[in-house]
C-alpha cells in the first residue's frame, strides 16, 4: 500500500472519530397534558352505517394508535326523532339507518349531543343540499415528467347558483381512495372553484374535476372509478381546509403546529379546548363508471 493510501485512510478514521464525537444526544422535554378526547363525526345522508369515532389524544412522541373512547352516549337529534349510535366498544358509535331511516332531513339543521365522562358536549350542522354528478370521462395519457403513463379520470357537476356552497370531493379506484392517508391532498371547492370567486353556478373548474386521479398511479382499463361529492358547512370545511394546511405545514418557513379549531361547545354552548374534532352532516352525490379503453 502506498504512503498516500495510507494518510488518506488515516485523515478518513480521525475525520469520522471527530464526528462521532460532535454528537451530542438532546431530550426534548415536553409538557404533560391530560388527554383529550376527539371527536369524528363525519356523517351522510345515505342509507349505509353510520359511524361517531371516540378517541383519547395521546403524547406527542408516542408511535401508537390512539385509544378509543367507550362508554360515551351518542346522540344526534333530528325534526321529531332522535338517531342512537350504538357502542361497538373500541371507540366506534354506529347508527343503522335500517332501523330509523337515513339522516336525510336537508334544510334541517341536526344537533349532535355527547355525553363522556358525566361531561355533556353538543355540535350542530345544517344538511345542505348537494349537486348530482352528471358523469365520469377518462382518456388514455402517455407518460410525462411528473406523472405515468395510464387513463386519467374527470368528473363533472355544477354548483348551485345563487348561494355560497361547500364541497368535499372523494375519489376511489377500485374501492381504494386514490389519496389513502394524505389528509395534505383533500380535495375541497367553494362553489365550483377553489375560492369560490366568480364559480357560483358553475361546472366545478378543470383542477377540481380532475383531481380524482392520481398522477403517480392513474386508472387502468377495468379498473372502477367512482367519486363521492359531499356538501359541507362552512366549519367543516374550514376543518377539512386546516387539515390541509397542517399537513403541509414543513420546510423553512413552517410555523409551530397547533390544534385545529372544533365546532363542538360544552354543556353551556359555547366553544371550548377540551375537546376536539368536529360534527358534520352531508348530503352525498356518487358515481361509478368503469375504465374502458
Amino acid at each position: 500500500m502506498m504512503r498516500t493510501d495510507k494518510i488518506l485512510i488515516l485523515f478518513s478514521l480521525m475525520c469520522s472519530l471527530f464526528m462521532i464525537s460532535c454528537e451530542d444526544e438532546i431530550d426534548v422535554d415536553l409538557d404533560e397534558r391530560p388527554n383529550q378526547l376527539v371527536v369524528d363525526a363525519f356523517l351522510t345522508n345515505d342509507s349505509s352505517i353510520q359511524t361517531v369515532r371516540l378517541t383519547t389524544s395521546a403524547p406527542y412522541f408516542l408511535n401508537e394508535p390512539t385509544k378509543g373512547a367507550q362508554g360515551a352516549t351518542v346522540k344526534v337529534i333530528g325534526p321529531n326523532i332522535s338517531y342512537t349510535f350504538s357502542d361497538q366498544g373500541d371507540g366506534n358509535y354506529n347508527y343503522d339507518p335500517s332501523t330509523n331511516g337515513p339522516i336525510d332531513s336537508t334544510g334541517f339543521t341536526y344537533r349532535l349531543e355527547l355525553v363522556y365522562e358525566g361531561n355533556t358536549y353538543s355540535a350542530s350542522s345544517l344538511l345542505n343540499p348537494v349537486p348530482t354528478i352528471d358523469t365520469i370521462i377518462s382518456v388514455f395519457e402517455e407518460e410525462e415528467l411528473g406523472s405515468e403513463a395510464g387513463y386519467y379520470a374527470q368528473f363533472f357537476a355544477t354548483d348551485f347558483a345563487g348561494r355560497k356552497d361547500y364541497y368535499w370531493i372523494k375519489a376511489f379506484k377500485n374501492g381504494i381512495d386514490v389519496r389513502p392517508d394524505q389528509p395534505s391532498s383533500l380535495i375541497l371547492a367553494e362553489d365550483g372553484a377553489f375560492g369560490g370567486d366568480g364559480a357560483d353556478g358553475f361546472v366545478f373548474i378543470l383542477p377540481l374535476r380532475a383531481a380524482i386521479t392520481n398522477d403517480d398511479e392513474p386508472f387502468a382499463a377495468g379498473d372502477i372509478c367512482k367519486v363521492e361529492l359531499l356538501s359541507l358547512n362552512e366549519d367543516a370545511f374550514e376543518f377539512l381546509d386546516q387539515v390541509t394546511i397542517q399537513a403541509n405545514n414543513g420546510g423553512l418557513f413552517s410555523t409551530p403546529p397547533a390544534n385545529i379549531k372544533s365546532n363542538i361547545k360544552d354543556a353551556s354552548g359555547n366553544l371550548q379546548e377540551e375537546v376536539l374534532g368536529v360534527f358534520s352532516l352531508s348530503s352525498i352525490s356518487t358515481f361509478s363508471t368503469q375504465i374502458k379503453p
